[in-house]
């Protein structure tokens, strides 16, 4: 086997990922795949190709994971390269493991199962780490409204089955019924088109995001931190009648315990107007938690807290270990790890206005939004992104925020520290957006969510039914790899 030919393939199908937004290759690189691992005979050579696939794929998706050593350059930096290795090479092994166990089917089964089934399992095993799925690759495609129906895990099973089969139709030489296959393809183009140009309604409720643009290297600089908050002070001043005010993810530069100070400044400035903020705060227990506050001048503080926590970002795995290396300082300026909240939640600000609250990473996981006994009439992210550097990890969290406004049919509004902040209508087009490293504000009134979509009512039941049709298809017809 060539080992560069996979690994390139990786490479090509990770370009539909943001800032390059080239699904139409990532396709092209699907299809090539499915081409070339039919060249692969024994199920080890089957299982190392897709972990070739994988590292090619997950190397140009995740180099954004350096970023957040290059911020202590001179303690850190020596880590960035193991780090996307490490990541890449271990998230790759899930399609490594999971194409081995379905390689008796036939390589081109292997990759559309094994890749299908590890997107799936690498959602949760070891605290899970959704991030880049396939599906992902088409957010910005009219193939991306079908999130609608059969979320990001079936979405990227689909384009994979859709792919085999067509090339099967081709090499089979039934040529009409490749025919009707490009047209069905090219109906569900259609309909995604039109859901995606959609006319976006608004409610008469008006929100303002907050965005300070304060560098990671400055934010909690003791200099520096009263400067970044007076500037979310100034612009809650300026705003018009609205209904609620968001300040990004660890907008205040004290603990929530001892922040009296901060608060009073918020509860002026705002003039009784809700505000949403992110803050560190101490439990009863003493333990230290990542949250996001409701600030209701007039009401008792809502308290929503982080509970999906970033691995190396707020708690350090294998503690014991990677603390003898002098990593704890990599977790937080206090040199500890976080405690996880109770889980999804909805905050009210008014009796007509609830929001689902998201805390940076926790948007990658789609289960959370489905977690609620009720529906929100909005989904709030606060978040720091100026860990993700430029060049794509903040424009790849975006994207994510648009997957999850399709499959819920919910708006999304997001503030971020130093950008991207954004309103996302509920069919993933965003509405208005503020730059990277933007010092600014949006005031806009917030889009009506749309009636439940199927994946919303349904869930991830799609995708395991999708998955046993197909195992069971593949028990019956067995002459086709």
């Amino acid at each position: 086997m060539g080992y560069l030919r996979p690994i390139s393939l990786g490479a090509l199908l990770a370009v539909g990922h943001a800032p390059f937004n080239l699904w139409f290759l990532s396709f092209s690189a699907i299809c090539l795949c499915f081409l070339d691992i039919v060249k692969q005979r024994k199920r080890s050579d089957i299982a190392l190709y897709l972990m070739l696939l994988g590292m090619g794929y997950f190397i140009l998706t995740l180099n954004w994971i350096a970023e957040p050593f290059f911020v202590d350059f001179r303690s850190h930096a020596w880590i960035a390269p193991f780090a996307i290795f490490f990541m890449s090479v271990t998230m790759a092994f899930f399609w490594c493991a999971f194409s081995y166990v379905f390689a008796p089917f036939g390589a081109r089964w292997a990759l559309l199962l094994g890749i299908a089934t590890a997107e799936y399992f690498r959602s949760f095993v070891l605290t899970g780490f959704p991030w880049g799925t396939i599906a992902s690759l088409f957010v910005n495609s009219p193939l991306g409204q079908l999130l609608a129906i059969f979320g990001p895990f079936g979405l990227g099973l689909f384009v994979f089955v859709l792919v085999m089969y067509l090339i099967f139709l081709v090499e089979t030489k039934k040529f009409s019924s490749a025919v009707g296959g490009i047209f069905v393809l090219s109906l569900l183009f259609l309909w995604g088109f039109q859901r995606q140009n959609h006319e976006v309604f608004f409610t008469d409720k008006t929100i303002l995001l907050v965005q300070p643009n304060a560098p990671q290297s400055e934010k909690w600089d003791e200099n520096l931190a009263p400067v970044f908050f007076n500037r979310m002070i100034e612009t809650t001043e300026q705003a018009n009648d609205v209904n609620l005010i968001v300040w990004p993810e660890s907008a205040i530069y004290k603990p929530l315990n001892y922040a009296d100070e901060l608060l009073d400044a918020i509860n002026e400035a705002s003039s009784g107007v809700p505000v949403v903020f992110g803050a560190l705060r101490y439990d009863e227990g003493g333990n230290l938690r990542n949250s996001l506050v409701l600030n209701k001048s007039s009401d008792k503080q809502l308290v929503y807290d982080k509970s999906r926590l970033v691995p190396f970002g707020e708690y350090l795995p294998f503690a014991g270990f990677l603390g003898n290396l002098g990593l704890n300082s990599m977790v937080n300026s206090y040199g500890s790890s976080f405690t996880r909240g109770h889980g999804a939640d909805l905050l009210e600000v008014e009796p007509d206005l609830y929001f689902q609250p998201l805390i940076c990473y926790e948007a990658i996981f789609p289960s959370i939004l489905r977690a609620t006994a009720n529906r929100a009439d909005l989904i709030i992210q606060i978040t720091n992104d100026a860990w993700f550097g430029r060049f794509s990890g903040p424009y790849q969290h975006l994207e994510i925020l648009k997957m999850r406004a399709i499959e819920t049919g919910i708006p999304v509004a997001r503030s971020a520290n130093t950008g991207i902040s954004a309103v996302i209508s509920a069919n993933g087009k965003i509405i208005d957006s503020l730059p990277l490293e933007t010092q600014g504000s949006l005031e806009l009134a917030i889009p009506q969510a749309l009636k439940p979509t199927f994946y919303f009512t349904w869930g991830d039941s799609i995708f395991f039914m999708m998955i046993l049709s197909l195992i069971t298809m593949r028990l019956i017809v067995k002459r086709y790899y």
